[in-house]
């Protein structure tokens, strides 16, 4: 089979980038031909390395001004036209768009259905309908958009009058997008979701977001006293939870490694640090291995966010909220303890718990490991993944 994957990156330090990878190998393995189409950047931009060297990759730079970004939705751009010989040259068999959201053309998808290949739609998250990006709003989730009401954004002030241009991509994108053969849904709030944004459940179908857990080997280490939060540090990811939480344990340490810098006055208490500019690059990887445990209180219906399965592949316990993908593959006290949404109280119980319990950490610790281990096998993936792009779904 020929497999065209359209995606935002292929770089190894961009979850985006791990996870096209991680497809390019599984599907490769059994003989498949894979091309990678990198919708943003310039060849120019990445570390060349041994995958540019075994794998077929094109870079197809997308104009986003606003002239650009409108003519698109009328006629055939530059980039349209340059698609459409990749599509003519390749000869793909699917088109999977990895990840997929309004950022991408919308004809993108018209020129692949036009040309006869099967069109594979994976939202990461929920870019597809929400302004926003992650359906949360005021502290909860929100869909009032995925109906394709994008007014809603403007009358629930989650945009201003500057961004009706880009609302009017969603919806083009999303009329588009109902044309095509298959949605993958790594959970059962997703899948509810695409039926309410209107996709048939015979078009949703069950598929993570892949990750390669060979990427980083070190699983030992001596834990220190303290416990850890890394990533995005937002609403959405739960910080203010965090801060909440530890103002109510003065005793335990919390340190931070946020993606994006924060202010050091985020937060006045002694026992939470706010560290910057820490990668994986840097030592993020270490610090991560000495903590006692992860806490990952994301409150949006979440995928599998990469910041998990590196917490899970280094065998580290984690508290979570029962939020998304958690609801459909974890088991409270099994691989992770699991609260309801907001519940600060059970939060504070949760980390109690872990932080004089050795045992209970190593015990979710390895259980975590072997959940994250069966989840991202490469022999179920393929199997998936072959079964979904052969399904009659259309």
């Amino acid at each position: 089979m020929r497999i065209l994957l359209v995606c935002e990156s292929s770089h190894i330090n961009e979850s985006g980038g791990r996870v096209v990878r991680y497809i390019t190998k599984i599907l490769k393995r059994e003989n498949n031909q894979v091309k990678l189409l990198v919708l943003s950047g310039i060849r120019d931009d990445y570390e060349m390395g041994d995958f540019y060297k075994e794998n077929d990759v094109e870079f197809l730079p997308i104009r986003m001004d606003i002239i650009n970004r409108a003519a698109r939705l009328f006629y055939k751009t530059k980039e349209i036209k340059s698609f459409s010989k990749i599509l003519c040259d390749y000869s793909p068999d699917v088109v999977h768009f990895a990840s997929f959201d309004h950022t991408k053309p919308a004809q993108f998808i018209s020129e692949a259905r036009g040309y006869g290949a099967k069109v594979v739609l994976q939202p990461w998250t929920m870019h597809f309908y929400c302004s926003q990006g992650f359906g949360f709003r005021n502290g909860q989730q929100c869909t009032l958009c995925a109906n394709g009401n994008y007014l809603n954004a403007l009358t629930k002030k989650c945009v201003t009058i500057r961004s009706i241009p880009s609302l009017i991509e969603k919806k083009v994108s999303h009329k588009k997008a109902l044309n095509a053969d298959l949605f993958l849904s790594s959970n059962t709030k997703l899948d509810t979701i695409l039926n309410k944004y209107g996709a048939k459940k015979s078009q949703v179908y069950r598929f993570p977001i892949a990750f390669d857990y060979t990427f980083f080997d070190k699983q030992s280490g001596k834990s220190e006293d303290y416990f850890i939060f890394y990533g995005q540090a937002n609403s959405h990811k739960g910080l203010s939870v965090l801060l909440d939480v530890f103002a109510k344990l003065p005793e335990q340490k919390l340190k931070i490694y946020p993606m994006s810098n924060l202010p050091k006055n985020i937060s006045n208490l002694k026992n939470v640090e706010i560290i910057n500019g820490v990668s994986w690059n840097n030592g993020l990887g270490d610090a991560i291995l000495k903590s006692k445990a992860v806490l990952m209180p994301s409150l949006w219906s979440t995928s599998t966010e990469y910041a998990l399965c590196e917490a899970l592949l280094m065998k580290k316990a984690v508290v979570l909220f029962n939020v998304g993908v958690h609801i459909d593959i974890f088991k409270n006290g099994y691989d992770a303890l699991i609260v309801e949404p907001n519940d600060t109280v059970a939060f504070t119980n949760a980390v109690l718990a872990l932080d004089n319990n050795e045992e209970l950490r190593k015990s979710i610790g390895n259980n975590g490991y072997k959940t994250l281990l069966e989840v991202n096998n490469p022999d179920e993936l393929y199997f998936k993944l072959m079964r979904g792009y052969s399904s009659k779904n259309s």
